[in-house]
């Protein structure tokens, strides 16, 4: 499964962190890469684009109600939600699924 990350950090900043953590993805599309931040949809767009898929073929993994969900559910790509502090979902926003952790999400994507 090819991965996308997606970012507002500057690409600089992010290749550092990847690089100090030793993980490669398959691509990588910042804020700065796009002049855009999310939730406006530049960003997500670029990443379909690197993946050559639909919205509806793309999920979208992010913490931030504001910029990750809200973003997503704009362009109708479905969202996993990482919720760690166990916030409530606002009732105009739509989940793919719920976790607690990455681990969670891992397990939840193999019974898939």
């Amino acid at each position: 499964m090819p991965v996308c990350v997606v970012s507002n950090i500057d690409r600089s900043d992010l290749e550092a962190a990847l690089e100090y953590h030793g993980l490669v993805f398959d691509h990588v599309v910042t804020s700065e890469d796009v002049r855009s931040y999310k939730p406006r949809p530049e960003v997500f767009l670029e990443a379909m684009g690197l993946l050559g898929v639909a919205a509806h073929d793309l999920l979208h993994v992010g913490d931030s109600l504001s910029s990750d969900i809200a973003g997503a559910n704009a362009l109708g790509v479905p969202v996993a939600w990482v919720n760690r502090s166990g916030r409530d979902l606002p009732a105009d926003m739509t989940l793919w699924a719920q976790v607690e952790n990455l681990i969670e999400l891992a397990d939840l994507l193999q019974r898939e």
